[in-house]
């Protein structure tokens, strides 16, 4: 790969993500860093990236043309992990899988390779072990549960969720990553409420009486948030094809 280019800056979106990788691959340097810019703070020497739907689409459809939809599935699930340069390392295998294909999935002498796998398989046993562990509060009109998983599993647990039948309207918050999944009157949603200021719920009770109001009232409006934070909305991959 080139030498080293910019510092770009993205919303906190999966498509922001796919945006700027796009922005540093059309520049031909290898990025100096790219981050969340709501998490990182104000950085006057990056480039600070506008989110286009029809670009991140553009960027999504060509991995998994010119590699695999391994590859591509790869590249959703891993952005949803909590590892360390994940930023970094998933600009260099999307680089990869551009330029050499879908073998890069099998180059298990790649260290960098081995680490995306293996954290992506963490991030689905730890998403199958929060799901196996939901213990709902029943409240008077919905049921309620508070989760804190390491990585954020809401996107991959969502669709085993809504099809539980034993279970009305619900909401499910995962408070280190300021999502929220809601079910309401037969329609459902994927959250980032993280602009919302959010108090420590001490117990679901708590997490029910301050959330449930703002769902059931509609006050949670997706056209007021910039952006799902590792959700999506434009772009669906497996984990985002729920019911």
């Amino acid at each position: 790969m080139a030498e080293q280019g910019m510092r770009y800056t993205y919303d906190g979106t999966f498509e922001g993500y796919l945006c700027a990788v796009l922005a540093a691959l059309r520049s031909g340097r290898v990025p100096a860093s790219i981050t969340d810019r709501r998490a990182s703070g104000p950085d006057d020497g990056a480039v600070n990236i506008v989110t286009s739907f029809s670009d991140a689409q553009y960027l999504f459809s060509t991995i998994s043309a010119r590699s695999s939809a391994e590859v591509q599935q790869m590249t959703a699930d891993y952005f949803l992990t909590d590892s360390r340069c994940l930023e970094i390392n998933l600009y260099k295998m999307i680089f990869c899988a551009l330029k050499y294909g879908a073998r890069i999935a099998e180059d298990y002498s790649s260290a960098m390779m081995n680490g995306i796998q293996m954290a992506i398989r963490d991030l689905y046993r730890e998403a199958q072990s929060v799901l196996q562990e939901l213990d709902f509060y029943m409240g008077e009109e919905a049921s309620c549960v508070v989760i804190d998983p390491h990585n954020s599993v809401l996107p991959i647990i969502r669709k085993p969720v809504l099809n539980r039948r034993d279970i009305d309207d619900l909401i499910i918050y995962d408070k280190r990553h300021c999502l929220l999944l809601e079910r309401f009157s037969g329609q459902n949603m994927l959250l980032d409420i993280s602009d919302f200021p959010m108090p420590e719920f001490k117990d679901p009770v708590e997490a029910y009486n301050c959330l449930w109001p703002f769902v059931r009232d509609s006050r949670f409006d997706v056209r007021n948030i910039p952006g799902q934070k590792k959700s999506g909305s434009a772009i669906e991959p497996l984990w985002l094809k729920a019911s």
